[in-house]
């Protein structure tokens, strides 16, 4: 099977390996292409993107590595942009993201912590984690790219389901009502594995009744593993591999939407 990963992010931004190790790992594990999606530059959060000189290397590099290695592998050039960010690029695709919920005149991290997460719905959201999630849903729908990535990130520390369930109408009315936005857009969701790599999840993003939905729809979507460490290139992936079968899908490492 035709396998890759578009959702990885090096020493460039907030990973941990370098572009080189990603690809040389990718090679060893019969990958036939990868993508590069460094977290774009955005200045309400300078510590986990890249910044704009970094930038610059990062796409010098790319070509670097075409150059090297591009026999054995596609190299692809990406960038994970923001709801926030109004940097634009020309490259080979787009990750749209949200990772951030404005609340007042701040921005706070819906995945930075579970303490954190819990301050902004006691804070500004009454104590309702379910206008929360309205108001993050309200983002996700707006998003435009090529792939959306984790659509529902919000679940990162709710692992047993008791924070943001499909049970309560609300959540499930503000995540369906951005699912069919999307969709109308025919933008790719990725099946990401990157919260199970680290600890945080037992299965993807998006849950499986929310792929179930994509399916029905006739959406399309492609498996990453949002990887920061050349380690985790193809984390999950055979239990997500499963999983999209059961639910129908067929394809999930398609890359001709590029």
């Amino acid at each position: 099977m035709m396998r890759g990963n578009l959702h990885t992010h090096s020493t460039y931004c907030d990973g941990k390996s370098t572009m080189e190790e990603m690809v040389a790992s990718a090679i060893s594990k019969g990958f036939t292409y990868i993508g590069f999606s460094g977290h774009g530059y955005t200045d309400i959060d300078t510590n986990y993107c890249m910044s704009l000189e970094n930038e610059k290397r990062y796409f010098e590099e790319i070509e670097i590595l075409r150059e090297k290695y591009g026999k054995k592998i596609k190299i692809l050039c990406g960038i994970e942009r923001d709801f926030y960010s109004q940097t634009k690029y020309s490259i080979d695709y787009e990750i749209a993201s949200c990772h951030y919920i404005k609340a007042g005149e701040c921005y706070y991290d819906v995945d930075e912590s579970a303490q954190k997460q819990k301050y902004c719905i006691d804070a500004f959201y009454g104590g309702d984690p379910y206008a929360y999630a309205e108001e993050y849903y309200k983002s996700v729908a707006q998003l435009s790219g090529d792939i959306v990535g984790h659509f529902d990130l919000i679940t990162k520390f709710d692992r047993e389901g008791k924070i943001f369930t499909p049970e309560e109408e609300r959540y499930k009315k503000a995540a369906l009502n951005a699912l069919s936005e999307l969709l109308e857009k025919n933008i790719v969701f990725e099946v990401n594995t990157g919260a199970m790599a680290r600890g945080y999840k037992d299965a993807p993003y998006p849950d499986r009744w929310l792929l179930e939905e994509i399916k029905r729809q006739g959406g399309r979507v492609i498996i990453t593993s949002d990887c920061h460490d050349a380690k985790n290139l193809d984390y999950g992936y055979e239990e997500t591999e499963k999983l999209l079968l059961e639910i129908g899908f067929k394809d999930f490492y398609d890359i001709s939407f590029l």
